[in-house]
């Protein structure tokens, strides 16, 4: 079994809790998957994966607990960009694996693909404070992590590279007065009297 994460209007939470939720009413997406076009109602691997709604009163968050024949995952990014340009799309539809196979932090936004009706039994609601804890804040900030690890684990230089764009982008907006010789770079903030000093990246 898998959990995973829906949010509902709130007004609708207790209908889908004692009812369920069909996917010919709720299925948002219809896919690839294989060789067939699949209804899909698409959900969350982490609750604060959409945390304006995990913030809000106007909605509740609904935990689901299904077998994993029934879950796929792909990269909703992919498919939002995807609406608008047809080679992205296709990178969408490549993304979808079952969930089973699946490695946290592999897409910045993940979604769970649900194939099936979602019964009551299946359905509880979110308690933040004493439901099962979530490994992660959130997809994103995973993502972003590992990808930056990686590059860190290939080259030394990186943090430096890294902070030397990032400050220089800081100069553009007159936010710090940058000095240099040929090997290091000092980045002023003159507010706070504090120097940033960044060896000189090749690239």
């Amino acid at each position: 079994m898998v959990e995973v994460y829906y949010y509902v209007p709130v007004e609708e939470f207790e209908n889908a809790v004692e009812c369920g939720l069909k996917l010919s009413k709720w299925h948002d997406k219809e896919v690839s998957i294989g060789i067939d076009k699949t209804k899909c109602i698409s959900a969350l691997l982490n609750p604060k994966d959409d945390i304006e709604k995990y913030n809000s009163d106007k909605f509740k968050c609904l935990k689901f607990e299904l077998y994993q024949r029934y879950c796929y995952v792909a990269d909703r990014y992919l498919y939002d960009v995807g609406l608008v340009h047809s080679d992205i799309m296709k990178l969408y539809l490549d993304s979808i694996m079952p969930i089973e196979n699946y490695t946290f932090g592999l897409y910045r936004f993940p979604e769970c693909l649900i194939t099936s009706t979602i019964i009551g039994d299946q359905i509880s609601i979110l308690d933040k404070r004493l439901d099962s804890p979530v490994l992660f804040d959130n997809s994103e900030e995973l993502y972003t992590n590992n990808i930056i690890e990686d590059y860190r684990d290939e080259d030394s230089s990186f943090n430096d590279t890294l902070l030397y764009h990032y400050y220089s982008h800081l100069v553009e907006r007159k936010e710090l007065k940058r000095y240099e010789d040929d090997k290091t770079v000092i980045f002023l903030d003159e507010e706070i009297e504090r120097p940033f000093v960044i060896k000189k990246p090749t690239i």
